[in-house]
């Protein structure tokens, strides 16, 4: 044993005594620095051109996610994280919908999730009695089906499969065909009966809405082209889309702000990964002495702006940050005032917060004042979803709310006396999520019903 050690010591020291040169360092750092340029670049590739991007690439690229989607896949089983659910259990055991005064004559497009069937469904629901009308169902698998590019169906089934979908803000027309998207998923057209009539390739995103004509506005995420922002960045654009399906018109957000001297609504720095987060597009209706026909209103969530775009000059024709704090869902309310649901979401290094609860901003152009007439409702009914939601001033002057994180709808007035609420818990006890739902005629809503019962049959 002795002897055994001692050559291996012998051995050992004499390969210690093996003399590194200067060029062979060098040449490892080079070789090493060569490594980390070209797993770069095959990164780089992936991320910005996935379609046309070689296996090796793809591959470099799920390399390189694998901290964000470790750090994801952690958090997501110690919260038991379940997308589809309301981000708080809140409310007290209240299910449904619950009426607390008389008078509603209207009906509600209500975008959901149905814990109970566990998938996303669109009701058309008469609102004073609270009865479901009309249940659209689409074919999820058929929608993931048409995606053109493969790299859109992978994500679609590893993210958006039936069981995780959600139908997001569908605008229904005469006829009773709905078009929606599920966030950052292709655009789609469904008839009164459910069957998908037409898709759009891309990731459409928050919100949809009609203008005079009768054509989509809506938005998509594009591929980054603004100068400094990184390769996974979001780069929103505003779309239109006719009602068949033909895209009309699409302008970059960060493009068009910048060719109107509004750079720094872009370069803010805030969230350098998404500096705009385009979520609603308002098209005005008629002329006004503020506006015209066809102009569109935008909310930018990330730099606290409402911008008052023209397309058909590419104008910006007034613009404003503040009081509002990262909005959702401009409206126009009369010929010279917009209303703006305001988050009231502050970005602290700990996370976004609702700083006290949500409010709706009333903006008057011909003073350039704003005032806050449904602050005590507010308070009063605790309505604080961090992201997305969205108001709506009704004819009677009371007021519609999506409290869209908390999976609750209702309507009040300035003083917040509810006239009704929902909330959209399941028989398993848990509230789910609301997606963008939005209050329609009710002589709509019975043409609808009326054209289902003609043409679908046994396929309601």
């Amino acid at each position: 044993m002795m002897l055994n050690k001692s050559i291996m010591e012998k051995f050992f020291l004499k390969r210690r005594m093996i003399p590194v040169e200067n060029w062979q360092v060098a040449f490892l750092v080079i070789v090493v620095a060569l490594s980390f340029i070209g797993f770069g670049a095959l990164v780089e590739h992936a991320a910005t051109d996935r379609d046309r991007a070689s296996g090796v690439s793809k591959f470099a690229l799920e390399i390189a996610r694998i901290p964000a989607t470790g750090r994801r896949m952690a958090k997501n089983i110690l919260t038991e994280h379940n997308p589809t659910l309301a981000h708080e259990q809140r409310f007290a055991g209240a299910s449904g919908f619950e009426r607390f005064r008389a008078g509603d004559d209207a009906a509600l497009l209500l975008a959901r999730y149905d814990g109970d069937i566990s998938r996303s469904v669109v009701e058309v629901v008469e609102l004073d009695a609270g009865t479901v009308l009309h249940r659209y169902t689409p074919d999820i698998n058929e929608f993931i089906d048409r995606a053109v590019t493969k790299s859109m169906s992978d994500e679609l089934k590893r993210d958006r499969h039936p069981k995780r979908f959600m139908i997001s803000h569908p605008d229904i027309d005469e006829s009773g065909n709905l078009v929606f998207h599920g966030m950052y998923t292709p655009l789609a057209k469904i008839d009164v009966c459910s069957r998908i009539v037409w898709t759009v390739d891309g990731r459409f995103h928050h919100s949809i809405e009609q203008d005079n004509e009768g054509n989509y506005w809506t938005i998509a995420g594009l591929d980054p082209q603004l100068e400094h922002l990184t390769a996974d960045g979001a780069d929103d654009a505003l779309v239109q889309v006719s009602p068949d399906g033909e895209i009309l018109f699409e302008k970059r957000v960060g493009e068009l702000l910048i060719e109107n001297e509004l750079s720094y609504l872009v370069y803010d720095g805030q969230y350098p990964d998404d500096p705009i987060h385009l979520n609603d597009i308002q098209p005005a209706l008629s002329d006004s002495p503020h506006w015209k026909r066809s102009d569109l209103f935008l909310s930018l969530r990330h730099p606290d702006a409402i911008v008052q775009y023209r397309p058909s000059t590419n104008e910006v024709i007034w613009s404003r940050q503040g009081p509002w704090m990262m909005q959702h869902d401009v409206d126009i309310v009369s010929d010279h005032e917009i209303a703006i649901f305001n988050n009231n979401t502050a970005k602290l290094d700990a996370g976004e917060y609702v700083v006290g609860t949500n409010d709706t901003i009333i903006y008057d152009f011909e003073s350039d004042q704003t005032y806050a007439p449904y602050s005590s409702g507010y308070k009063i009914n605790e309505i604080r979803t961090a992201t997305e939601g969205r108001s709506e001033v009704l004819p009677d002057g009371e007021l519609f709310v999506e409290e869209q994180n908390h999976g609750r709808l209702l309507k009040m007035n300035a003083a917040g006396d509810i006239t009704w609420q929902y909330i959209n818990r399941a028989t398993d006890g848990r509230v789910y999520l609301v997606r963008w739902s939005r209050y329609m005629d009710k002589i709509l809503a019975h043409h609808t019903v009326e054209t289902a019962a003609e043409k679908c049959g046994d396929d309601i």
